[in-house]
C-alpha cells in the first residue's frame, strides 16, 4: 500500500482588488496619448468583434461589457479634460478618481520629497514617515490623519464625526481647609469657557448673510486620494472642516470673526462633597467648552481639590487619628481628658494604668465617604507626659511610692541622699536646658561660651 505524500506546492489564487477597475487604456489597447478619434475607432472595432450577436464565444459578452465600461469611463471624462494638459495628466495617472470633487493630485507632493522616508531600503527602520504622511493630508499628526481617513472611508462620515465631536473639558484648581473637606462646602470658581457667540447664535454669519459652497472640496467636505494601484482614501477638507461650505469675508459676524465661538468669563458654584480627599476632582457636566465646530455635546468642568493639612488630625481613608497628651498622674490613676473631634471637643474617661501609646477608638467620629455611606472612626493614641521638675513634697511622695515597690536598702539610701542634694532631676547624666531667649546673636554667644567653658 503506497502512502501519499502531501504536496508542498503552495497554491495561490489571485483575485482583483475590490473597487480597483482595470486600466481603460489597456482594455482598449490604445496608448495613453491616443487622440479621441483613435479611441473611438478602436472601440467600434472591438465592439463589432465581441458583440454577443455576432460572436458565439461564451466570454464574448463579458469582454464586450468590459470594453463598453472602459470606453464610457475614458471617453466621457476625456471630452472635458483633453483640452487641459494638467487635467489630462491627472486622469492618466489616477484614473476616474481624478474627476471626483475635492481631488488633489498634488497632495503627496506637499509632504516633500521624503514623505515616506520612515521606510528605508534596508527595511522598516523607524516609522517617522507616518508623520510626513499625516502632513501630506494637512493633519497635525498621523493619528489625526488615520482617524479622519478611516472615519470617512468606512462610512461614518467626516462631517458627521465633526458634528458629534464633544467640546473640550475646562480644568481648574481650588484650595480648601481640612475641616471643609471633612464636612463639605460650596466654593465659587472663575472660569473662561468657549461658548457660542450670542450675536450670531453660533453660526458665524452676519444677519442676512449666507454660506457658500467650499471651492476646495466642491461641497463634499472631503478630499479623495488615490494610493498605489487605484486604492482610494478620503480625509476631511481642511478649508471647511468637513462642512462643505464656508463663510465669505463680507458675511462674517463681527464679534466672533465668523467662527461662531467666543471665550467668555463666568463664575460657577461648585459643591464639594463631604469626605473629599486631597487631589480628587469634582466633575460638573456641560460646564466646559462648546465644540469648535458642529453640534456635539458641551465639555465638562473638572475642579481639582487641594486640601490643607490639619494640626490636630491625620487622615487615612475615612478614619482619623489624634494623639492626646496626658500627665503621668492621669495615666496612673485614670481620669477624664478632652479630645477634639470634627463636631467639637468631647470628654472621654481613661482607665488607671493607661500605658504609653495605648489607643482608644471613638466609633463614627471619622470622615464620611464622598460617595455616601457610613463614617469612619477616630483613633486616639495616648502619650504620657513626664514632668521635668518636682517640688520637694512631690519628690517625697514619689520616693515613698518607690520604697513600697522597692524596699529600702543600702543602694536606695544612697540614691535618696543623692536625690536630696542634686537639683538636676536626680540624675548625673541628664541636664535640661531651657530654650535660649533673644535673637540669633545671643544664641550664638551662648553656644561659644559652652564650647570654651566660660
Amino acid at each position: 500500500m503506497s502512502s501519499q505524500t502531501p504536496s508542498k506546492t503552495r497554491l495561490l489564487h489571485a483575485t482583483q482588488i475590490l473597487g480597483v477597475p482595470k486600466n481603460p487604456y489597456d482594455v482598449l489597447g490604445v496608448k495613453p496619448d491616443a487622440t479621441q478619434a483613435e479611441i473611438k475607432k478602436t472601440y467600434f472595432a472591438l465592439a463589432r468583434k465581441y458583440h454577443p450577436d455576432t460572436n458565439p464565444d461564451k466570454g464574448a459578452q463579458d469582454k464586450f461589457l468590459e470594453i463598453q465600461e472602459a470606453y464610457d469611463g475614458l471617453i466621457h471624462p476625456l471630452s472635458q479634460t483633453l483640452k487641459d494638459p494638467k487635467k489630462r495628466t491627472a486622469f492618466d495617472k489616477f484614473g476616474s478618481a481624478s474627476q471626483q470633487p475635492g481631488f488633489d493630485p498634488d497632495a503627496f507632493s506637499h509632504a516633500g520629497a521624503g514623505g515616506f522616508h520612515g521606510f528605508s531600503a534596508g527595511g522598516f527602520s523607524g516609522f517617522s514617515g507616518f508623520q510626513d504622511l499625516g502632513g501630506a493630508f494637512g493633519q497635525a499628526n498621523a493619528g489625526d490623519f488615520f482617524e479622519s481617513v478611516f472615519g470617512a472611508a468606512f462610512g461614518s462620515g467626516a462631517s458627521r464625526a465633526s458634528e458629534m465631536s464633544k467640546g473640550s473639558n475646562v480644568e481648574t484648581t481650588i484650595h480648601i481647609s481640612f475641616m471643609e473637606a471633612c464636612k463639605g462646602t460650596t466654593k465659587t470658581v472663575h472660569i473662561s469657557p468657549i461658548t457660542k457667540c450670542g450675536t450670531c447664535s453660533g453660526t458665524g454669519l452676519k444677519q442676512g448673510a449666507k454660506r457658500t459652497t467650499c471651492t476646495t472640496c466642491g461641497g463634499s467636505g472631503t478630499y479623495t486620494f488615490v494610493i498605489n494601484g487605484g486604492f482610494q482614501m478620503a480625509s476631511t477638507c481642511q478649508v471647511c472642516d468637513g462642512v462643505g461650505s464656508t463663510i465669505p469675508k463680507s458675511g462674517r459676524c463681527a464679534p466672533c470673526g465668523g467662527v461662531g465661538r467666543l471665550k467668555t468669563s463666568k463664575t460657577v458654584q461648585v459643591k464639594i462633597p463631604a469626605g473629599i480627599e486631597d487631589g480628587m476632582s469634582v466633575r460638573m457636566p456641560k460646564a466646559g467648552d462648546v465644540p469648535i465646530t458642529g453640534k456635539g455635546p458641551v465639555g465638562d468642568l473638572l475642579v481639582r481639590v487641594r486640601v490643607a493639612p490639619s494640626k490636630s488630625f491625620a487622615r487615612q481613608g475615612t478614619n482619623l487619628y489624634h494623639e492626646a497628651r496626658i500627665p503621668v498622674h492621669t495615666a496612673l490613676l485614670g481620669g477624664k481628658v478632652r479630645v477634639p473631634t470634627l463636631d467639637g471637643d468631647v470628654e472621654v474617661r481613661i482607665p488607671g494604668g493607661t500605658q504609653q501609646g495605648e489607643e482608644m477608638v471613638l466609633k463614627g467620629r471619622g470622615v464620611p465617604t464622598p460617595y455616601g455611606g457610613n463614617k469612619g472612626d477616630l483613633f486616639v493614641t495616648f502619650s504620657v507626659v513626664l514632668p521635668r521638675t518636682l517640688t520637694q513634697r512631690q519628690r517625697d511622695l514619689l520616693q515613698q511610692y518607690a520604697d513600697e515597690i522597692d524596699p529600702p536598702g543600702e543602694s536606695s539610701s544612697k540614691a535618696r541622699k543623692a536625690s536630696q542634694t542634686d537639683t538636676d532631676n536626680g540624675t548625673d547624666t541628664f541636664t535640661y536646658h531651657p530654650p535660649p531667649s533673644g535673637g540669633w546673636v545671643s544664641r550664638t554667644w551662648q553656644n561659644i561660651r559652652k564650647l570654651t567653658g566660660f
